[in-house]
């Protein structure tokens, strides 16, 4: 039987954002709940079959008529969510388990920990097995998937046991569901700051105005959102980007790995546990709410204490950040 782990077949590592001390992903809460979406997938009978039980914190008990055959990709919604669905271009936090289909055996499963879900992208440009089936899913939504190992793990070695045609039942519980990008009203920006532009993907570009670089905090709103509002020590998803004003410099780029960051909003350098965010970061995000987009410049005394630099930030350095707020748990 080959030996299934989550992290190394789906990629389950947590995005951690390197904006100051170690920080996980978090569930968070959404714009703009109550859309409705056509649901990719329907019922068939062999999801059908699958019963469920448990209290969705942990590897539930599974039961089916054995062998369980599959004809393609079946959905049972066996929980509905509520608010937000997960839509195209948006993603989707989740806990999952697996169970092999000829015989109802574990085979592997996501942490079950809390503030460590799974985060995909909803039916993204690469396509990705749980990116298409979630799409539409709302938080606290349970859902049964029953399809083949090749179509869920991809390639594999395969053996006596399982091979990439073999059927499995995957169990999902829906933690949360955000938008791709701000949702807020278009304010203008400051003088005297970089100018965002935006491509169709989301990512940041910025151009330097050919002015003196500000000395103080600056915090220019680009988008007002109408969310919850980030409280300190709340815990904030985001794309984002960061660059070295003097360089004109990427260090930090959210879309780079693929799905937003999740970051403390607290300042790491008097946090006890020493989980936060550079000093002039913690300031700017405590008070925006869900939705905004907003761009910071950071001068060297706000930014990383000496000697824990990131790569690709000189010392006295001037940061700039872009960040997309897309959730908040306070």
């Amino acid at each position: 039987m080959p030996l299934f782990t989550l992290p190394r077949l789906l990629g389950l590592a947590s995005a951690v954002a390197l904006v100051g001390g170690g920080v996980g992903i978090v569930a968070v809460s959404a714009v703009n709940a109550g859309e409705e979406c056509a649901l990719p997938l329907s019922s068939g009978t062999t999801s059908n079959l699958v019963s469920v039980s448990g209290e969705g914190n942990g590897v539930p008990d599974v039961s089916f008529p054995t062998p369980l055959v599959t004809d393609g990709r079946q959905l049972t919604v066996l929980t509905e969510g509520s608010g937000q669905p997960a839509q195209a271009g948006g993603f989707v936090d989740f806990d999952v388990s697996v169970f092999v289909g000829s015989d109802e055996a574990f085979l592997t499963a996501s942490s079950y920990q809390e503030g460590n879900p799974v985060r995909r992208p909803v039916a993204g440009i690469v396509p990705e097995f749980f990116g298409e089936v979630l799409e539409c899913q709302k938080p606290g939504a349970t859902v049964v998937v029953t399809s083949t190992v090749g179509d869920v793990f991809g390639p594999i070695g395969e053996d006596d046991y399982l091979q990439l045609d073999s059927t499995i039942a995957v169990v999902v519980d829906v933690r949360d569901t955000y938008p791709g990008s701000a949702t807020g009203d278009a304010r203008l920006p400051q003088s005297g700051l970089p100018t965002l532009s935006q491509a169709p993907s989301g990512h940041h570009g910025l151009t330097f105005p050919n002015a003196p670089i500000p000395e103080e905090l600056r915090v220019s709103v680009l988008k007002q959102g109408e969310g919850e509002t980030i409280a300190e020590g709340g815990f904030v998803t985001a794309h984002l980007t960061g660059f070295v004003w003097e360089t004109r410099s990427v260090f930090i780029s959210s879309f780079d790995q693929g799905v937003p960051l999740s970051l403390v909003a607290t300042d790491l350098t008097s946090a006890a546990d020493g989980v936060g965010v550079i000093p002039g970061l913690a300031t700017a995000l405590v008070g925006l709410p869900v939705g905004s987009q907003v761009l910071v410049s950071i001068p060297p005394s706000l930014g990383y204490p000496e000697g824990s630099t990131p790569p690709g930030v000189p010392s006295e350095a001037t940061l700039v950040y872009v960040l997309d707020i897309l959730g908040v748990n306070n």
